[in-house]
């Protein structure tokens, strides 16, 4: 019988500490309430802890281990002063001095990880209301003028990436929809722009002819635009995925050496809010196993699939293999989040590389180009020439233009090519 209560609170112990492990790896992505709260639920679990532990002691006493070919056990026969306590994860054995004061720690540690959860499930239930909200006024005109035409568009070859990116931008439009979308909007600005180059033109036949020409330029430029536009969402969020991908990658680490259950694992990363747009990826392999009813390698081949990077897809299909094989999967977060914060590393060495070059071509292009133009604006203006029939004014004038371009257009190449931090 002793060795069944000792048994009882080793297992007991067991739970404690799996729970102090995972309250540990969500620590630092909760709010500061949610902090406070989490630091309670420990104290209380670390005096669960103690008192179960100097209960153990005196038990193991009353054994007494007789030698010999086969090792046996033999208990003192000794009144017994513990009590069954029940908890939600069985029975524990304890004191009866001690018991007021472990119920008591039960209580405090189940009630306040019960507010740790309320407070989480609140974003969950507003992610609710945005997926169930009702669809925009853009989108609702646009289905009902052009929806059974963007219907038979979607066969079209010039749609076909479009799907795909819908998906891995994590847009909420079907593929008919959004087709509804870039007709509707391209048709608008053709209209638009048609009746402003008709105003202007002043019934001036050539300049009907050009300002007409420039509203179908316009009008073809929208069109690219708004077709192009989830492929440059799925590029941003590629980028922002890969930026917070070594530190969710050992976060994933952290939480799979509690030896928590796989699943739970991306549980946890949904629910916090310090990676966006790497959570969003994790909510669509949530959503597989508990909406759809995957089970959790299927939902990893999936999600790798329709996920805008590639590393993180590589990862889901590493997890669902290890998974399948029956490999260490803490290993393997391991020396995957070793291996992914290398990859950082050296992409932001070779950034500080590339950033240094680029500093010298505009100093060379927009600094010591701008005054030696000037200085040669100044000769011709003793001289009084000109220059391709352009006087010292206008090319003062093109000069400033050019250079206010130019660094424009620096200042946008340098915010497409930095890495998110």
């Amino acid at each position: 019988m002793t060795i069944e209560l000792i048994r009882a609170n080793l297992e007991k112990s067991r739970n404690i500490l799996q729970e102090l492990n995972i309250m540990a790896a969500t620590y630092s992505s909760s709010s500061e309430e949610g902090k406070i709260m989490i630091d309670k639920s420990a104290r209380a679990m670390i005096d669960q802890l103690r008192i179960i532990h100097a209960s153990i002691s005196p038990l193991v006493k009353e054994i007494r281990v007789v030698a010999g070919r086969r090792v046996a056990f033999r208990e003192v026969k000794k009144p017994r002063t513990y009590e069954r306590v029940a908890t939600a994860t069985g029975p524990v054995y304890v004191s009866k001095q001690s018991k007021a004061k472990f119920l008591e720690d039960v209580g405090m540690s189940s009630k306040t990880l019960r507010e740790v959860k309320l407070k989480i499930a609140k974003p969950r239930e507003y992610e609710q209301k945005i997926i169930m909200a009702k669809p925009s006024f853009l989108t609702s005109i646009s289905s009902s003028i052009f929806g059974p035409t963007a219907s038979g568009l979607t066969k079209s070859s010039i749609y076909r990436s479009v799907d795909s990116d819908l998906k891995k931008a994590n847009m909420p439009y079907m593929l008919s929809t959004y087709i509804s979308m870039i007709l509707f909007v391209t048709f608008l600005s053709f209209i638009v722009s048609l009746a402003v180059a008709l105003a202007v033109s002043q019934g001036i036949m050539m300049t009907i002819i050009r300002n007409v020409a420039i509203a179908l330029i316009v009008t073809v430029i929208v069109f690219f635009l708004m077709l192009s536009y989830p492929a440059n969402v799925v590029r941003s969020n590629k980028r922002k995925i890969e930026s917070e991908l070594p530190f969710a990658a050992s976060h994933m680490a952290a939480i799979a050496s509690s030896k928590v259950e796989p699943s739970r694992i991306f549980t946890i990363l949904a629910m916090t809010q310090e990676y966006k747009t790497f959570a969003a990826e994790i909510r669509k392999v949530v959503n597989q196993i508990n909406v759809y009813g995957y089970d959790l390698t299927t939902a990893l081949k999936n999600v790798s699939k329709a996920t805008p990077s590639e590393k993180l897809g590589d990862l889901f299909n590493g997890m669902a293999t290890t998974i399948t094989t029956g490999g260490n999967l803490t290993s393997y977060l391991q020396e995957k989040a070793k291996s992914i914060l290398l990859d950082y590393r050296f992409s932001r060495e070779r950034y500080s590389t590339i950033i240094g070059m680029y500093s010298d071509i505009y100093t060379a292009l927009l600094i010591a180009a701008p005054l030696i133009f000037m200085l040669l604006l100044a000769i011709m203006s003793v001289l009084g020439t000109t220059f391709i029939g352009l006087d010292i004014a206008t090319l003062s004038n093109l000069g400033i233009a050019v250079i206010a371009v130019l660094n424009i257009a620096f200042i946008i190449f340098l915010n497409i090519t930095q890495p998110e931090v």
